[in-house]
């Protein structure tokens, strides 16, 4: 199974990255999504997602409503509470987004990736990874 996930990011990168992307500002996250993953902000986080979400966390993965994402990352935060995080890469289209970066928490680093979709004029996130560094 993660073969097949980093097998779907790498299409993905491959994908955004021949992508013509208008500016700059179009590939930067916004400001309050970065510090929910630095603080763990579960509450700030759940803003930005679908009402249904891919979300793999480790091993465990699955589809979930927003609220039962909100609960499994709060677990997770928990468990592995965040003093950082670093954005790697960010891209995309104009509709579509993609960004991959490293949290950093108390037990270990963590290479998160999510892709994000426009809808009413917001980001939201429909996909969500967090794998051991």
């Amino acid at each position: 199974m993660k073969i097949i996930r980093y097998i779907f990011v790498g299409i993905l990168f491959v994908l955004f990255s021949a992508t013509d992307v208008s500016s700059q500002t179009q590939n930067d996250l916004p400001k309050n999504l970065v510090l929910a993953f630095k603080q763990g902000n579960c509450a700030s986080l759940s803003n930005y997602f679908s009402d249904r979400i891919q979300l793999s966390i480790q091993d465990k993965e699955g589809s979930y409503s927003k609220s039962q994402a909100k609960q499994i990352l709060d677990k997770f935060f928990r468990d592995y509470p965040p003093t950082d995080f670093k954005k790697k890469h960010a891209g995309g289209k104009t509709g579509a987004r993609y960004a991959t970066g490293e949290l950093i928490t108390k037990k270990g680093n963590f290479r998160l990736s999510f892709l994000s979709k426009k809808q009413n004029g917001k980001f939201i996130i429909h996909q969500l990874h967090i794998e051991k560094d």
